[in-house]
């Protein structure tokens, strides 16, 4: 087979790879409606404890219920689950007090937070750009959240959702130590330890109800296995062939699509000052990626 043709059918994959990725986003993106209806209508531990215990079943199908069992891999699934419940429980209640469009970018930060968080815990060396790229994340998040207007005007839900970021952030630091764990398997565990935490949750501290668990049966089994399942699996397909620099772009997309899909279904809109900030959020995913891609080639 000649190079050119080589050179073609890798071009091909990794077109292919890309729009799967593309599809991973825009399913992450719609996911911000199911739990749009959730946060009207139930407490965010009831709607995240079935939404995690159907994503976590949803993968234990694809992991063949087999689980890491040594005690290293265990370890990082528990930090990776409790991370993941806090991020998700910071989200979803959050989401309750603010937009899904502002959920969407504010969420997004954990993208530049990651590189100055290892360096602050870790110690990680980091480019300057990463610093600025925080930098260009908090002057957007502070645009979106207020429209320039003081940050009296910023929402209790945004704030909440920013604090989910960090998290976000955590997780995938903690993420990134499960290299060697089979990526179902690790999935599937990190979801059920997310789940149980909410489940218990739910029991203890809502006291289990079950009020309108009916009426949003539909946005949690969205949720939990189309948004989350299927998506893992676009999302760990799309990635082998994809560069990790256009993977993380394109997977950022989600806010994009959050935005768009609150303003078809919920007529949300963003003024200019807000749009900005959304631009500059995503502007700093970008130099965040590049930083990192620096990086890792020096």
């Amino acid at each position: 087979m000649s190079k050119t043709t080589n050179n073609s059918t890798d071009f091909k994959k990794r077109g292919i790879s890309d729009l799967m990725l593309l599809l991973t986003a825009i399913l992450w993106g719609s996911g911000f409606l199911a739990q749009r209806l959730g946060a009207d209508n139930v407490t965010s531990f009831t709607f995240n404890a079935f939404r995690y215990i159907l994503a976590s079943l949803t993968l234990l199908i694809l992991a063949k219920f087999r689980l890491p069992t040594d005690r290293e891999s265990l370890k990082i699934i528990f930090w990776a689950g409790l991370v993941s419940y806090a991020g998700s429980t910071c989200q979803q209640t959050g989401m309750k007090y603010t937009s899904i469009g502002n959920t969407g970018f504010i969420t997004t930060i954990y993208v530049p937070l990651v590189p100055v968080i290892s360096y602050l815990l870790f110690r990680e060396k980091v480019k300057k750009q990463a610093f600025l790229a925080a930098f260009i994340a908090m002057i957007g998040l502070y645009l979106l959240s207020t429209a320039g207007n003081g940050l009296e005007h910023m929402s209790i839900g945004d704030l909440i959702v920013f604090i989910g970021s960090f998290f976000w952030a955590m997780h995938i630091i903690v993420v990134s130590k499960a290299e060697n764990i089979p990526a179902a398997q690790f999935s599937a565990g990190q979801f059920l330890v997310t789940a149980m935490l909410h489940l218990i949750s739910w029991a203890v501290i809502d006291g289990a109800p079950t009020a309108n668990l009916i009426s949003i049966a539909p946005a949690i089994l969205y949720s939990g296995i189309i948004v989350v399942g299927f998506g893992f699996t676009l999302q760990a397909i799309g990635k082998k062939n994809s560069g990790s620099a256009e993977a993380a772009i394109i997977l950022g997309l989600e806010s994009v699509f959050a935005m768009i899909f609150g303003t078809i279904f919920y007529g949300e809109r963003f003024n200019l000052i807000q749009a900005i900030g959304a631009i500059l959020i995503f502007f700093s995913i970008i130099v965040s990626v590049w930083s990192n891609r620096q990086s890792a080639v020096e």
